[in-house]
Parts: C-alpha cells; structure tokens; sequence
C-alpha cells in the first residue's frame, strides 16, 4: 500500500508539471542574490522601509541579481491566537488544551505576500520567503531564551501553543503556495540560534520540514532552507543533526555572516574598526568559509550564504542625505562608519569567496533608510541626497562633511553592487554606436545592427564564465542556448581588432 501511495505521488507531480530541482543545481542557479529587507518583515508594511513595489524586483533583475530573499513576519496582528492564556510554568504541559486550528493567519497578509512574491517570480527571479521580523523574536524566539522575560518552560503548556502557532504558521504557507514554481523556496526561521539550543532547533527543522513536505503538490520536492540552533555565523549549520540532513534530499543549509563585528556595524557606539581588507582580514574569511565547506561536503549539502554586508559608508542616511550622524547622533548612527574602499571590498571579497566554493548569496540589503543599503529605491523616498561620489575621492574623515547638496536619481549605491556582481560586470561604457542588440531582455535569440565586421561573439556570465555563440556571417540573428536568467555581457570582437561589450538581459519565461 506505502508503495502504491509513492508511484501515485510521483506521478501526481509529474502530471502537475512540478520539476524536482536537487538542492545542488538549486544553489547553481541561485548564484549572487540580495535581500529585500525591512518591508514585510516590519509590524506595518512600510514603518521600516519603503513599502515593496513590483519595481524592485525590476530593478533587481535587470541589475543582474538572480535571486531574491524576501524577510516577513507572520506574528503580531498577522496569526490570530493568544498563546499567553497558557501558563509558562515546569510541567504544566498536561494542561494545554490547544491545537493549531488555534492559531489563523490573515487572509489579507497571505494575499499580500502572494503578490509580492508573483512579482519575484514573475522576473525570473528565484525567491525565498523567510520568516523574520521582531514580532518572531518577542513573541517566539525569546521564549527559548531563559535571560529573556518572554521564557517559557520547555514542560510547560505554552512551550505547546507557541509551537503549534509557530506550525499553524508554516501550514498556512505551505497550502497557499504550493502549486507556485520550483523557484520559490521556504527558509523555515531566521537566526534562531541566539536563543534556541541544537536539540530544540533539531526539534523545530523536523516538524516545519514535516508541515511543508505533507501539504503536497510542489512543496513535496521544494527546496527548504534551514539552519542550526546554538552556534551563530559559520558555525550555525555545522549544528545541524546529520540525521535531518539524509532524511530530505531537497534542504538547503545556510549561515549568516557579519564577522567581525566591530567593522560591520562601525556605526554602533563601541565597534570602532572603519578599515578592513588585510591580508589577516581576508584570510579568516577564507578560513571561516572553509569550516563550511569541509562541512558541506562531509554532509553532501550545498549551501546558501543568506545574509552578510557592512554599515553604510561614514553612516550616511540614504533617506535623508545626512551626514551630521558622524558628529551629532542626527540619525541615530552612533559614530560614524567604514570608510568607502573597505565597505565595497568587503563586498566583493564575501561575495568572491562564498562564490568560489560553490555557495550561492543573498547579500543584505535594508534599503534606504536603514544603515545597510544597497538598492535605494528612490521611486519612493526623496531623492536629495549628498553627492556620494565624495566617498571615493575624499580620504576617510569622521569629522568632514559635504557642503552642498546634489540631485541623485541612481537606483543602487553602483560601487557595492557591481563588486557584489563581479568586476567583469561594470555597466559602464557599455553603450555604443558602434554596435546595437534587441530585443533586450531577449530569451531565444537576439539581432543586431552594426557597420563593422565581426570576428567573434560571445556572452560572460555573472561568475566571468564564457558561453560561445554561433556566428554567421551571412546573418544578424543568432540563436542563443537555454541559460539561467540574469545579466550577462555580450562581448563582440570586430575583425578590426576593436571590441564592444553590452549589457544582456536573460528572461526566459
């Protein structure tokens, strides 16, 4: 009887056209990503960051980023259900008279974040839904933390209801997209190991896992995105039961990485470090990363870098174009912050490093009126801003300012972002008139219009990987292979000895 239930399984998902991408080809396409934070994962849409627009993810992809992970919060006002009528007290879990039919999340916030998420989607963009938010922590991460007040005794009838809300949340979500694409993976808790222990978060990976797999359809092979309890930054996976990993071929391990603290979040009272790229600097990188990767490999699992990133240069404010922060707290920025060079190097050495051993990354990004900003979305908030180009052309000075302001209109701090993409992708001096190719984004072929004769044409990845092109000279169209959505660069080399490169979207619907 099990073995007539699989075969049907099988062929139910076939027949639903639901593919089963292994965690290994996941991460391969999931290359270089970045993080829409501080949106969905506020209390309120729109109190910590500009609220999400279906540009963003526009802007995202055609910057070339393949991935997105998208921060939300389903506690608070989202999940009905008042766990706090139980008592939190050693054994009392006899008493709990609860269920998760309990606990309801808001019909109006799965519609929301279905849109957002149809938006990702919708751009070719690989898309993670992590759960996230303060919310999360105040009412169910703190209550493993026994130097918190919200602590719940693991024998007592609350420890119940707060994990069965924490599953009514994971079974909502799990039913409402479980017939979306093999693109769009769940991330089961952000950071929980700063209170939850190995053994519980073993606990809490293997029901969540559980919940999603028995909800059927696609999230029966979707890829899930889980973590360790007890140990931060690097050493978070390695806390992960070997046991839950050969259980479920599709999970994905991952860690966060912010080390060291005293240059990432240099704008805080007492992390005075505003340089950073040593020889010492990068070796420990590499070291840290290594511990991951030895790791990975012993455990056959493939992994995902799921945040790292420094303050923003001097603690500039992006939403405001302050930079008074430096010398008067304006914006809460409490000292300043790393100076421009070792910001964007600190960038481009994560970014290189998790790339090289085969991780994919979601750089973290806050937007503009947090201190980790990437992308600004000016179409929302002002865009009277310093001239940030005073970075790069003024030494490192705490107590500087600019004096006047400027206009700018660009969408993304561009020297963090291309060193997050790849040197090899500069976009500027792209354009030229020597050279045109549409359709731009273009998917199974694209033309071109030029006055020189060319001798040889290729694309580059995001990674510097070339991919030939087959040239005819008697033709302006060439048939492109089936890739990976993204930017690439199309490098045209004339028979004059002179080359051009362009800018290539991919968007295969």
């Amino acid at each position: 009887m099990k073995l007539f239930r699989f075969k049907y399984l099988l062929i139910l998902i076939t027949a639903n056209g639901f593919s089963q991408i292994t965690p290994q080809q996941m991460v391969s396409n999931m290359g270089r990503g970045i993080n829409i934070g501080n949106v969905l994962s506020a209390p309120v849409e729109g109190n910590w960051a500009p609220p999400i627009s279906e540009q963003y993810f526009i802007d995202v992809a055609n910057a070339g980023f393949t991935t997105v992970r998208i921060p939300m919060d389903f506690f608070g006002t989202r999940t009905s259900g008042d766990t706090s009528v139980y008592s939190s007290a050693t054994g009392t879990a006899g008493d709990y008279t609860g269920s998760i039919a309990d606990y309801t999340v808001s019909s109006t916030y799965l519609t929301r974040v279905e849109e957002v998420i149809d938006w990702s989607l919708g751009q070719g963009l690989i898309t993670i839904l992590d759960l996230h938010g303060n919310r999360l922590k105040s009412e169910f991460l703190y209550t493993f933390d026994d130097t918190k007040v919200q602590y719940t005794d693991p024998t007592s009838a609350k420890r119940l209801a707060d994990l069965d809300k924490l599953e009514a949340i994971w079974t909502a979500i799990a039913d409402r997209f479980k017939d979306k694409s093999e693109n769009l993976l769940f991330e089961v808790i952000n950071e929980p190991y700063f209170e939850v222990s190995a053994t519980e978060m073993d606990a809490i990976n293997t029901s969540i896992i559980s919940v999603i797999r028995n909800s059927g359809a696609g999230n029966t092979t979707r890829n899930i995105v889980i973590t360790g309890g007890g140990q931060n930054s690097y050493n978070a996976p390695l806390a992960i039961d070997p046991s839950i990993l050969a259980s479920d071929s599709y999970l994905i391990a991952t860690f966060h990485y912010y080390l060291p603290f005293k240059f990432t979040s240099c704008t805080k009272d007492g992390k005075d470090q505003y340089t950073w790229g040593t020889t010492a600097d990068k070796s420990s990188v590499e070291s840290n990363f290594d511990t991951v990767l030895t790791w990975a490999n012993n455990n056959k699992v493939s992994v995902l870098l799921g945040e790292f990133g420094t303050d923003n240069t001097l603690g500039y404010d992006y939403s405001t174009g302050d930079l008074s922060a430096i010398s008067s707290n304006a914006t809460g920025f409490a000292d300043g912050g790393p100076d421009n060079a070792s910001r964007v190097e600190y960038h481009r050495y994560i970014a290189e490093q998790a790339i090289n051993r085969g991780f994919a990354f979601t750089v973290w990004d806050a937007g503009p009126e947090s201190g980790k900003t990437i992308h600004k979305r000016t179409d929302h908030a002002s865009t009277t801003n310093y001239d940030i180009n005073y970075f790069t052309v003024n030494s490192y000075d705490p107590k500087n300012t600019v004096a006047s302001t400027v206009v700018d209109n660009t969408t993304w701090v561009e020297d963090v972002k291309n060193a997050l993409l790849g040197t090899t992708l500069s976009t500027t001096n792209f354009k030229t008139e020597e050279f045109r190719v549409f359709p731009n984004p273009a998917s199974t072929f694209i033309e071109f219009q030029t006055k020189q004769s060319i001798a040889h044409i290729t694309l580059v990845d995001i990674n510097g990987r070339t991919i030939p092109l087959t040239y005819n000279d008697n033709s302006s169209s060439i048939a492109l292979p089936y890739i990976n959505n993204g930017m690439y660069i199309l490098k045209a080399i004339f028979k004059n000895g002179q080359q051009t490169n362009s800018k290539l979207i991919i968007n295969n619907l």
